[in-house]
């Protein structure tokens, strides 16, 4: 690297900017803070050290850190706001108990609003909640990260009830307005906690009260809501008035065709979005091959297959091959579902195999199933998955194989492992019902 000597301190500020090796980072910083003038207006004493700490935090290496810390302190670099969030951000990412020994070592004339919130994020990455929330309460000025950090907390806790009780304080007791990242995390806790038809036209509404933009994840995130709540009909109005469709928009629709069965309407989504330019990405196509499947179009399935291997070029994911597999079992070509199987470019998992040998039991073939079955017994089954077993007993019995059917008997005893049949459950004290502020 000695050609790295002759560049202006400039071009070394670009090169350190594109480092992604810690010892190339550290080789660059070192030239500049030899050739940096202390009046040169192109180069702040605090810029070089911030561009070196990203490739160092990624490293995921705390004596590294630790080294710079050091060098930090002795170059009082850290009275900078900016050297001082993200060193912080490095330390979070690795220990939060060095992030938290560091915050509370920068004075206050150091430790703004931006090094707060990175320190709000750190605390809220722990499984101490509350300790995140006594944080959050003790900032004077927060602003609209600080809520959103809190926020985003909440969900990834699966406090959703709090997270939406906390979302109404801050549109009742603030001025603030919620940006698109909030937006978009209400929105996506609420659908994985089931609370769907209330949440989305609650913040629907405030979206068009407020006069928000339909941001890429923003627009993405409410029409996958409606779908999953079954309203197609106010995911197709989304999407339609989405400026600038792209296929994550298109994808989001596809989807929640295919997931309830409206696989005519999937289907023809799909070919509406390739014929206005966009181009499908892997997660378009499970989708349509899933809608394939569930219409049992096994030509269409076979000729959505390969577009997306040769003409698109995408190299088939376990999720694709379970679609295919999936389609071909279903409608009785368990031929074609085992030879899929035989050549994919990875192993085969217990849903995949699942899906085979419940086609085998459906249509009576003894034949195929014995080829699966014991790769299948070899593998890890959890108990989740307990039925694999009485299934597998189930075809050993149809084949005459009851030497077999009392082998996997016994293996279900040894593993401990049982197919537990007529069970259900509900989430006790989860909320039934929320009510979103009008806010204007």
């Amino acid at each position: 690297m000695s050609h790295l000597q002759h560049l202006a301190a400039g071009e070394l500020v670009t090169a350190l900017r594109g480092a992604s090796c810690p010892s190339s980072a550290l080789r660059l910083y070192s030239l500049i803070r030899i050739h940096a003038r202390p009046s040169d207006p192109a180069l702040f004493a605090w810029r070089p050290a911030v561009l070196a700490l990203k490739p160092l935090s990624a490293a995921a290496s705390l004596p590294l850190l630790s080294h710079f810390h050091a060098h930090l302190i002795r170059s009082n670099l850290l009275a900078y706001p900016h050297v001082a969030s993200s060193l912080l951000r490095g330390y979070s990412l690795l220990s939060p108990g060095h992030a938290r020994h560091l915050f509370d070592q920068i004075p206050p004339s150091t430790c703004n609003l931006v090094v707060v919130n990175v320190m709000l994020g750190s605390l809220c990455r722990s499984s101490d909640l509350a300790s995140a929330r006594a944080f959050f309460d003790g900032i004077p000025d927060k602003d609209v990260v600080s809520w959103s950090t809190m926020l985003a907390c909440y969900f990834s806790h699966s406090r959703v009830a709090e997270g939406l009780a906390f979302f109404r304080t801050m549109t009742f007791t603030t001025q603030l307005a919620a940006d698109y990242v909030m937006l978009v995390t209400v929105l996506t806790g609420c659908a994985s906690a089931g609370l769907l038809p209330v949440s989305c036209r609650a913040i629907h509404g405030y979206i068009v009260r407020r006069g928000i933009t339909f941001t890429m994840h923003l627009g993405t995130a409410l029409i996958d809501c409606y779908a999953k709540a079954s309203r197609l009909d106010y995911a197709s109005r989304v999407f339609c008035r989405v400026p600038l469709r792209n296929v994550m928009h298109w994808t989001a629709m596809i989807c929640g065709s295919a997931a309830h069965l409206g696989s005519e309407k999937a289907i023809q989504l799909f070919e509406e979005m390739c014929r206005s330019g966009v181009q499908p990405n892997e997660m378009t196509f499970t989708a349509v091959l899933s809608a394939c499947g569930q219409a049992g179009l096994v030509d269409q399935g076979r000729r959505f297959f390969k577009l997306m291997v040769d003409t698109y070029g995408f190299e088939p994911t376990i999720h694709h091959y379970g679609c295919i597999v999936d389609l071909y079992a279903k409608a009785g070509k368990l031929e074609d579902a085992y030879e899929v199987i035989k050549t994919m470019r990875m192993e085969p998992n217990i849903i995949i195999w699942t899906s085979l040998l419940a086609a085998c039991k459906k249509f009576k073939n003894f034949y195929i199933a014995v080829e699966g079955i014991e790769k299948v017994l070899s593998m890890e089954i959890s108990e989740e998955n307990g039925g694999l077993y009485a299934l597998i007993s189930d075809l050993y019995a149809m084949g005459g194989q009851w030497e077999d059917v009392l082998r996997v008997r016994s293996l279900m005893e040894e593993r401990n492992v049982w197919k537990i049949r007529g069970s259900s459950s509900i989430k006790v004290g989860e909320p039934q019902d929320f009510t979103f502020p009008a806010v204007s």
